[in-house]
């Protein structure tokens, strides 16, 4: 698996939010998808943050760069704080999601910092599909 490592300025994140079972993420990102189609707006990229996961439930929010999501209703925003990354590109699609996080959580010489893992999902204007990459945050 390629990875590479990115500095980020501090971003907002603003959508919708799951606390609940791994397997009611999907249900989320179809909230957010139609409210994304609803509005008209183009977001060339989204965010899947896990806040936080403590056996198998999850804190998660799906959503876009805040700016874009002005007037979606019901929201709730995460800022995700500056700093480094490492990033690995998904291969297989969005079953394969959690096995990109564990082979970065197994690298050699990866020292994580406090932050939120995510997925970021981009989908630029005119495409068909989209990509996935896995963000976690190191030192």
């Amino acid at each position: 698996m390629e990875t590479r490592i990115i500095e980020v300025e501090a971003f907002t994140v603003r959508g919708y939010e799951l606390k609940g079972p791994l397997s009611e993420i999907p249900g989320i990102w179809d909230v957010l998808n139609e409210e994304i189609a609803k509005s008209g707006i183009v977001a060339e990229e989204s965010f899947g943050l896990c806040l936080a996961i403590q056996g198998g439930e999850i804190h998660y929010l799906a959503g876009v760069k805040s700016n874009l999501a002005e007037g979606f209703p019901n929201t709730e925003e995460a800022v995700v704080p500056a700093g480094k990354f490492i990033v690995a590109k998904v291969e297989g699609g969005v079953s394969e999601i959690s096995t990109a996080f564990n082979a970065l959580l197994q690298m050699d010489g990866i020292r994580l910092r406090n932050s939120y893992g995510l997925e970021r999902y981009i989908h630029p204007k005119g495409s068909e599909g989209y990509t996935i990459e896995v963000w976690m945050p190191v030192e």
